[in-house]
């Protein structure tokens, strides 16, 4: 029974001392991945298809065609494995382990390709090929073959087999994107993450103090708090920030081409806290302007944070101080007024606010409806009914107001015709006729001619939105910026783009900023929108 014991201790104390004399995983800061040759020209064929250079895509694959071999991949390199790299970030960034991995069809094949372009491999007694390289700072780098892939990085040390990532596991989850790059911002030095802010903040306070001479007290307070809010945010992503994630999709499937970048923070941190609070956000104006027939649409919901709501408040009394004091003396009581009416919206650090422009409709024409909810409506409207009484007779030439000509809910509807206009504004539009509605809560206003539009929309409730979301259909935006397209140019250009049929869903880019568990910011574009721009720019230079 001793023995046994004895035997038990001895296996134990031995297996703890192989697992502490094993190198510790490697855990990369940066992470880089890039799809196979063969994906990397499918795609490329997709978009430059869109762009109308097909020919160029022809080109590379004779190209891949030539310098393949019978099973020997392109150059000896695998043409249907994923390529990638990885690098370990350490307190002395130069010396920081970077490693690439480049998929490997045969290595006598890739190695006589490296020493026909100069590139002549010599082996080590370590396994490893060290080549010299025409780079000034790298001089040579050194190459393992391991894993059906050559792993390449500065120091042979950093190629040691057993600190090697295994590319089954290095590229196990396929999300479909064409390149991504993921940082792991906690996996930074402290020290090294402190050093880099310090430049950021460095590198600020030198903008702070530019033209600071030739500024007011008014506008130091507002820079500085622009200032401070950046810092802080650069200063919460780096202590609580946990993985920036920038990933490039392409999808001739769905046609959609996506650029997308996310921000993870540590669980329960304020950065993660911040992110959580932008989420789950409605609005009364976004509804309001919402339409099925938008060309064009855009939102914003944001508002100061409660540690900056004092030092912002303060910044917008000492501007508004400033804008009191520079009125001339006939003009103070307006301006005082003006101030009153719109100072408690600005110092809430609250903007809520949409806009959409709908159309065209078979004339041709747009209506533009935006809305804004503010604080204290009632007295901005009795600011304006001020104005109009005081003022109107002195611009009727101009402008003529109506006020109060309908009720709609809780909103008053006023109607403002302009008697002289730019004609591309009446050509746009197709009215001089300008729709305000106000409440206690929202301001809307839209250009249409019979307030319909408008009157719909002032029914409507809060409706979900991102932090900032902006889209807009390219078909039907065409005939607004290019106005010269001929009818018949016009149905040729959307038929080579967006074939037969509606365009509806096949032609929108689309950007925004959401929040949740993570801030993600994306941008995605219709493949068919960037063809559509292609041709019209062939209709430009014929």
């Amino acid at each position: 029974m001793r023995f046994r014991w004895l035997a038990a201790l001895a296996v134990a104390l031995f297996s703890t001392g192989l697992a502490s004399a094993q190198p510790k995983a490697v855990e990369p800061t940066i992470e880089v991945r890039l799809r196979s040759v063969n994906d990397l020209v499918d795609k490329f064929e997709y978009v430059a298809g869109l762009a109308g250079k097909e020919d160029v895509v022809g080109q590379v694959r004779e190209l891949i065609k030539a310098l393949s071999g019978d099973g020997k991949g392109v150059e000896g390199i695998d043409p249907k494995k994923p390529i990638g790299a990885y690098a370990t970030l350490e307190k002395d960034v130069a010396t920081s382990p970077v490693v690439v991995l480049i998929p490997v069809a045969d290595e006598k094949t890739f190695l006589a390709a490296l020493a026909k372009y100069n590139l002549t491999p010599e082996k080590g007694d370590d396994g490893t090929h060290k080549v010299a390289v025409p780079i000034p700072t790298l001089e040579h780098v050194h190459l393992r073959f391991a894993n059906g892939y050559v792993y390449v990085s500065q120091k042979a040390k950093d190629l040691d087999p057993k600190l090697l990532l295994q590319p089954k596991a290095f590229f196990a989850k396929d999300d479909g994107s064409v390149a991504s790059v993921i940082v792991h911002i906690d996996r930074i030095p402290a020290d090294l993450r402190t050093f880099a802010f310090g430049q950021i903040e460095l590198a600020a306070n030198d903008e702070r103090k530019k033209n600071a001479d030739n500024e007011t007290d008014a506008e130091k307070k507002l820079k500085n708090l622009i200032f401070d809010t950046l810092l802080s945010g650069g200063k919460g992503i780096s202590d609580d920030g946990r993985q920036l994630t920038v990933k490039l999709f392409a999808d001739p499937k769905t046609d959609d081409i996506t650029a997308e970048v996310t921000l993870l923070a540590k669980s329960g941190s304020p950065t993660a806290k911040n992110f959580t609070a932008l989420a789950s956000k409605t609005s009364v104006p976004a509804g309001i302007v919402a339409s099925a027939d938008a060309a064009a649409h855009a939102n914003v919901k944001l508002a100061v944070t409660d540690g900056t709501k004092k030092e912002y408040a303060a910044a917008i009394d000492a501007l508004l101080a400033d804008l009191l004091k520079n009125a001339q003396d006939d003009q103070k009581e307006a301006v005082k007024a003006l101030i009153a009416a719109v100072g408690p919206t600005l110092k809430a650090g609250e903007l809520d606010a949409a806009v959409s422009l709908i159309g065209p409709n078979s004339k041709g024409h747009y209506n533009l409806v935006a809305a804004l909810a503010v604080k204290d409506g009632k007295a901005i409207e009795a600011f304006v009914k001020k104005m109009v009484e005081d003022y109107g007779a002195l611009v009727a030439d101009f402008v003529e107001f109506k006020l109060d000509v309908e009720k709609v809910g809780d909103f008053n509807l006023h109607r403002i015709d302009i008697k002289q206009v730019d004609d591309k504004f009446e050509t746009t539009f197709g009215t001089k006729t300008i729709w305000l509605a106000t409440s206690d809560k929202n301001i809307a206003l839209s250009i249409e001619p019979d307030g319909k539009a408008l009157r719909a929309g002032l029914k409507a409730k809060a409706i979900p939105v991102a932090v900032v979301s902006v889209d807009a259909a390219v078909a039907k935006l065409l005939p607004l910026f290019n106005p010269n397209l001929k009818p018949d140019e016009l149905k040729a250009l959307l038929k080579d783009a967006f074939g037969d049929g509606a365009t509806a869903g096949k032609d929108t880019v689309a950007f925004s900023v959401t929040g949740g568990d993570r801030l993600t910011v994306k941008f995605v574009v219709k493949g068919k929108a960037i063809r559509a721009g292609a041709v019209l720019d062939l209709l430009k230079g014929k």
